[in-house]
């Protein structure tokens, strides 16, 4: 469905890079996350593959069509939801949908059908003939993806969807998301990795302008599952000190402390507890328990993130 090679763009006559060598390969009918912190080259990445911005070199292709700016063909099979997405306040739902629909030169009947479709799919039935400008956030986020989805596209691109969202709006785009995957391929950029771990099936993280990993999620948790260690103490001031003497050792490819926690990924897990049995007793300090964790998103992305740091 999706296919990068060696995907270049630079900015500027320094040729400073904003995205450097993407290699992607996305397949159909499922949730894709595309991860990332703010400044990784996630949006110039979704903008180059909706043919809104020019690569500098290599190529990409979308459903089999070569990925151009300003081509036509390819576009039929894409939706695009930016992160600043443009509505008409004034407009009611229903009517929005329509407006679209005529854009795309859908018949009037198809835009009709594809109009109510839409909005059922979207819980906005109810809504359909009040103004947007009156919907809830992650109404108006619903009714964006909607109007991407008008034309049936066969790639849904969704850039930072979730993250201007409360909880409520969040869980209502995310419920709506993992429905369409029947009927799009979903390629959905985000910084909230709650949001990958929670709806994407395979995902890709990007940093500083390169792709560091690209798995599904059943096989990135595999390959972490029971390799973080966990202690917990009684009070955030022996967390604080055993870091110290963490720090010390060679125990840890990287950890991560919060508040009376401290989460370690180890290089030899039963080596290091070991170690951390003998640190804790030469120093007399006590813990709640030592115990194996499942690796989340979050622990990973924090391990990965921080050895490209080191890098």
């Amino acid at each position: 469905m999706i296919k990068c090679e060696k995907l270049t763009k630079y900015y500027g006559k320094e040729k400073k890079a904003a995205i450097d060598s993407i290699d992607l390969e996305v397949e159909e009918n499922l949730v894709f996350g595309f991860l990332g912190p703010n400044g990784a080259g996630k949006t110039t990445t979704i903008k180059i593959l909706c043919g809104l911005m020019s690569q500098s070199s290599s190529k990409a292709w979308i459903v089999g069509e070569a990925v151009a700016m300003n081509a036509i063909n390819f576009r039929k099979n894409i939706g695009y939801l930016g992160q600043d997405q443009k509505i008409y306040g004034w407009m009611k739902g229903r009517e929005a949908l329509l407006f679209v629909g005529e854009i795309f030169r859908l018949s009037k009947k198809e835009r009709e059908k594809r109009a109510d479709e839409m909005l059922e799919m979207t819980r906005l039935t109810k809504a359909a003939n009040k103004k947007i400008a009156h919907y809830s956030g992650g109404m108006k986020q619903r009714l964006g993806i909607a109007q991407a989805m008008i034309h049936q596209p066969k790639i849904l691109f969704l850039d930072e969807s979730t993250s201007a969202l409360d909880p409520l709006g969040r869980k209502e785009v995310l419920d709506f998301i993992t429905t369409i995957k029947s009927q799009s391929t979903v390629f959905m950029s985000t910084h909230i990795l709650s949001d990958v771990e929670r709806v994407c099936e395979k995902l890709a993280i990007i940093h500083e302008r390169k792709i560091i990993l690209q798995k599904s999620m059943a096989a990135l948790k595999e390959k972490y599952s029971g390799k973080i260690l966990q202690i917990d103490f009684s009070h955030a001031k022996e967390a604080s000190s055993f870091a110290v003497l963490l720090e010390k050792s060679a125990i840890a490819e990287k950890y991560k402390t919060e508040d009376k926690s401290i989460a370690i990924f180890p290089y030899d897990s039963k080596e290091a507890k070991r170690s951390i049995i003998k640190i804790l007793h030469d120093n007399a300090i006590d813990i709640e328990g030592l115990h194996t964790k499942q690796a989340s998103l979050e622990d990973v992305f924090v391990s990965l993130i921080g050895k490209q740091n080191e890098n």
